[in-house]
Order: C-alpha cells, then sequence, then structure tokens
C-alpha cells in the first residue's frame, strides 16, 4: 500500500513540474515579446482561401475569376503583421487589380512564388511594375509548372492581349510539378493533391481518385472534431509554447512523431537536388521539364514577345540549417543544368541564388528568422523582404537588357543599384519611391 502511495505521489509530483515548467515557458515567451496570431487560427491546416480555386478539366485547377471578400491564412504572416492578408483576382483569373486590353504591358506567369505569400502590393510584381513604370499582370498560380503555365499564358491573352514582355518566374519544384501533371484539383472547394510521388526511388507515381480524396478530407475532419483535436487546436489557438514548437523546424522530426506538427509536404521539391544516377526516374523527368519549357518559349514567340526566366533559389540553397541531416543531394545541380539548357535554346534568364545567397551570407544566418531575412521561417516562400528584393533584381535586369522602354532608364538604373547596395551593406531598405 505503502509503495503504491509512493509512486502515486512520484507521479503527481512529475507531472506537477511538467505543468510549472511549461507554465514557465509560456510566461517567459509572452515577457520575451513573443506572439501567437491566436485570433487568427482556425482548425482548417491549409492556407488556401475556400473557393478561391476551381476545378479545371486541362490545368487541374486555376484561379476564379472574379474572386474576393477572402483572406490568406500563412501563419508567418500573420505572426509578423498581425493579420491574413486578403486575396482577390480579376476577370482574367490572375491575382491583381482589373485590367483593361493594352498593348504595352508585362505579363508575370509561374508559381506561388510568382502569385507572391504576402499581399499584393508586397509581392515582387508590384516591386517591379514600381520600377518600370509599365503595367505589370500578375498571373501566377500556386502549384502551376511550365506545362501549365503554357496554358495560362494562352487563356490571359485571350482576354487581354498580347504582352511585350513576358516574365516566368521559375522555381525548383517545377520540374516535380510536370512530372506529376496535374498534381493538384478542388474538391469541396479546397485545392488538395491528387497526384504524389509515391516512390521516390523509382519515380513511382499515384493518382487519388476523387473518393480516396474526400475519404482523407472526411478523417482529417473526423480527427479534428475528436477530443484529441479540439483539445489541439485550442493549444494551436492560444498557447504561444505550442505554437513554437509547432513551427520549429529543428524539431519536426520529434514534433511529426508525437502529432503536434504536420509531416514535411512530400511536393516540396526536395527531390530535384537528388543525384541522377542514383534516382535514374529524375532523367526522363528532366527530359521532359525542358521540352516543357522549349514549348512555353515558343508559345512566347509566337506572340512576338520578349521572354525572360527568372530563377528562384530554394530556401535550402541558402540557408543550411534547412538541409536534411541524411542523404545525398547536389544543391547546384539544378541551377548548373537550367543555365546549361537556357544558354543553348537562347533563353534570356536571371539566377537569382548567387544575390540571394550574397545577402543571407551578409547576415551570417543559417536560417531564416526575422523579416528581414528573405523567406519565412516556417514556409518555403520568400517573404516580403524577399519578394522585394527579388523585385529589385528583376528590376535592374529589364532595365538593363532595355526588355522595356521607360523614360529616364539611366536614372532609374543608378536608384536601383543604391538600393541593391544598402541591401548588401546589411541595413533595411528602403522603400522605392
Amino acid at each position: 500500500m505503502i509503495g503504491v502511495r509512493r509512486v502515486c505521489l512520484n507521479s503527481a509530483l512529475v507531472i506537477t513540474s511538467v505543468l510549472i515548467t511549461i507554465l514557465f515557458c509560456e510566461v517567459g515567451l509572452r515577457l520575451a515579446g513573443f506572439t501567437n496570431p491566436s485570433e487568427f487560427k482556425q482548425y482548417h491546416r491549409g492556407t488556401a482561401a475556400r473557393f478561391y480555386f476551381a476545378a479545371d478539366p486541362v490545368l487541374g485547377h486555376d484561379i476564379v475569376p472574379n474572386f474576393s471578400g477572402d483572406v490568406w491564412w500563412l501563419p508567418d504572416y500573420i505572426r509578423t503583421y498581425g493579420a491574413p492578408f486578403p486575396v482577390s483576382s480579376n476577370s482574367l483569373g490572375c491575382r491583381d487589380r482589373p485590367f483593361e486590353p493594352e498593348d504595352d504591358y508585362t505579363l508575370l506567369i509561374g508559381d506561388s512564388y510568382t502569385w507572391g505569400y504576402v499581399g499584393l502590393e508586397e509581392t515582387w510584381g508590384a516591386t517591379l511594375e514600381q520600377l518600370i513604370d509599365r503595367r505589370v499582370l500578375k498571373c501566377g498560380v500556386p502549384g502551376y509548372g511550365p506545362r501549365q503555365q503554357r496554358q495560362k499564358l494562352a487563356n490571359v491573352v485571350a482576354g487581354a492581349g498580347r504582352p511585350r514582355l513576358v516574365i516566368v518566374g521559375y522555381v525548383m519544384n517545377d520540374l516535380l510539378d510536370d512530372y506529376l501533371y496535374p498534381s493538384r484539383t478542388v474538391t469541396d472547394g479546397y485545392l488538395v493533391d491528387q497526384a504524389v510521388l509515391a516512390h521516390p526511388v523509382d519515380g513511382g507515381r499515384h493518382v487519388r481518385s476523387e473518393d480516396t480524396i474526400r475519404a482523407r478530407m472526411q478523417r482529417i475532419r473526423n480527427r479534428v472534431q475528436s477530443l484529441a483535436g479540439r483539445m489541439t487546436a485550442l493549444l494551436s489557438k492560444y498557447s504561444i509554447l505550442y505554437d513554437r514548437l509547432e513551427h520549429a523546424e529543428a524539431l519536426r522530426p520529434l514534433t511529426t512523431w508525437i502529432g503536434i506538427a504536420e509531416p514535411p509536404n512530400p511536393l516540396d521539391g526536395i527531390h530535384i537536388f537528388r543525384p541522377v544516377h542514383e534516382f535514374p526516374w529524375l532523367t526522363h523527368a528532366w527530359e521532359q521539364h525542358l521540352e516543357n519549357l522549349r514549348h512555353l518559349k515558343s508559345a512566347v514567340e509566337e506572340l512576338d514577345a520578349a521572354l525572360l526566366v527568372v530563377i528562384f533559389p530554394d530556401p535550402r540553397q541558402l540557408y543550411h540549417s534547412l538541409r536534411p541531416s541524411n542523404g545525398n543531394f547536389e544543391w547546384e545541380y539544378p541551377n548548373q543544368k537550367l543555365t546549361e539548357f537556357f544558354q543553348r535554346e537562347q533563353i534570356a534568364f536571371v539566377d537569382l541564388l548567387p544575390e540571394f545567397r550574397r545577402y543571407v551570407s551578409c547576415r551570417g544566418r543559417s536560417m531564416p528568422t526575422t523579416q528581414d531575412d528573405l523567406y519565412w521561417a516556417n514556409d518555403d516562400h520568400p517573404n516580403v523582404q524577399g519578394n522585394y528584393v527579388a523585385g529589385l533584381l528583376i528590376g535592374r535586369h529589364v532595365l538593363e537588357q532595355s526588355l522595356v522602354q521607360v523614360p529616364n532608364r539611366s536614372r532609374r538604373l543608378s536608384d536601383l543599384d543604391q538600393l541593391l547596395s544598402t541591401t548588401n551593406r546589411c541595413r533595411t531598405t528602403a522603400s522605392i519611391r
């Protein structure tokens, strides 16, 4: 009997100690100034506004035209700026203000990096528009690869007229977007993964049926509505400590195992950095991907427009702490292969990797932690500063190569060089006026 009491007493002491430690950490985080976006948390773990996308028989999914009145729930953005950013679309199905057909405009196509995981006026497309003082139509769609971008180009041009310049925002997971095409669809108003890489070693591709997708969504709803799910939602909503653990990349294996964090996204593009000789399916994937880029080039040439491809770095190419601790990866290979291809095909391009690395090195960071870094701390997309720096670099190239005709070109370039010089001196960049 005494032994049982002792065990119960020791257990109570351990539980009490744990609770006191948790409470101490929670209070400490609040006193240190950490905040949790409590009133903006929602049970649905995705970030996309419901009904913002619609299923498309050719593209898999597309932005619904004339959408308004909703927001994008990106925890990193909410944590930094205190509220989600609004989302909308124009009559062309582009994330932009209304557009009237005109001859002298620049068209942006690409995926989520071009769409921008920031407010519309904070995107690199908006910065570029200020720099060149010409209308920039921003038509990036999350999840699109070159194969879908070519069709999006045709759809937009049919309603907007011929652009003078087409800029393609290229991201490393574009190869997988092409390989799994179409990788996503829309069910019940939600953007969901349809095709997945089932076997990363042999490149096996699995396409989920509509019934399978709905069953998965129902299991998620059931889990959220369960007692454990409701407790987790409350902790995620009100506890800063839980929020920090939920988004701690370094602790992802542990927090995933105990159910705090989500497992890594299977479409995060990591496989593009695998050695081709170890993963032979990548050879075929690259061949088809580059052919899709050739078709995209031909489509732009048929419009008698100029083409510029902008290569955005993967955050793991910049921040070493984000790289997997196990496995063999070739972090320079995709850029080298794309450079050779673009030079051979005479496609104008800008690789942002060297300048982004210079910026990161200037700050001495091994992973993004603040709003002065280039990527969100817990999301793979460029943050407000990353979009701004990208806009400056792209604008400089457009002006240097005279891809658009603008007044006072020399003065604009001089101002741009000053702004870029400021960013590399590890100071906060000034606004463009």
